[in-house]
C-alpha cells in the first residue's frame, strides 16, 4: 500500500504539466495548404486532370489558351503559423497565415531562388483557389494557385 501511495505525487505532478501544456496548442488550428504551380502559354500542351478545379478562373483572368501544371506542394500549418513550400524549378512559397473574419489571411513570399518576385497578402477560404500570379517565364507566365484544406 505504501508503494502506492508514492506513485501518487508523481501521477499528479505528470497530470498538471499535461493539463498546463494542452491550453498552449489548444489555440493553434491546423490548416492544409496546397499551392500549384502552373505555367499558362499559347504554346498547346495535352489538358491536364489536376487543373480541371481552376482552368476556367485561369482563362477568363490570364486569356492563355493552355495550362500546364508545372510543379505543386503542400504542407500542413498551425494558425497563426508560418510554413515553405517547394514547388519545383527553383520556385518556394514562404507563408504566414493566421485567421481572420472566419476565414484565413496569408501572406505569401513567392521567391526564385533567394529573390522575391511575388510579395502580397490575400484572404483564404476553405476549398476555395486563390489565384496568384503572373510572372514571366520560358514564353509564358508562371501562376500559383493556393488552397486553404
Amino acid at each position: 500500500m505504501r508503494g502506492h501511495n508514492r506513485r501518487f505525487p508523481l501521477f499528479l505532478a505528470l497530470a498538471v504539466i499535461l493539463a498546463t501544456a494542452v491550453p498552449l496548442s489548444a489555440g493553434a488550428e491546423p490548416l492544409g495548404i496546397k499551392a500549384t504551380l502552373i505555367l499558362a502559354s499559347d504554346q498547346p500542351a495535352a489538358q491536364d486532370l489536376r487543373l480541371d478545379a481552376v482552368e476556367y478562373k485561369l482563362r477568363r483572368i490570364f486569356g492563355f489558351e493552355y495550362y500546364k501544371h508545372y510543379g505543386e506542394a503542400s504542407a500542413m500549418v498551425n494558425v497563426p503559423g508560418s510554413t515553405t513550400l517547394d514547388l519545383g524549378h527553383g520556385f518556394r512559397l514562404l507563408i504566414k497565415v493566421s485567421g481572420a473574419d472566419g476565414g484565413f489571411r496569408a501572406k505569401v513570399n513567392w521567391l526564385r531562388g533567394d529573390q522575391s518576385v511575388l510579395n502580397t497578402a490575400v484572404k483564404m477560404k476553405r476549398r476555395t483557389p486563390v489565384i496568384l500570379g503572373g510572372i514571366s517565364h520560358e514564353g509564358g507566365t508562371l501562376i500559383v494557385t493556393l488552397v486553404a484544406e
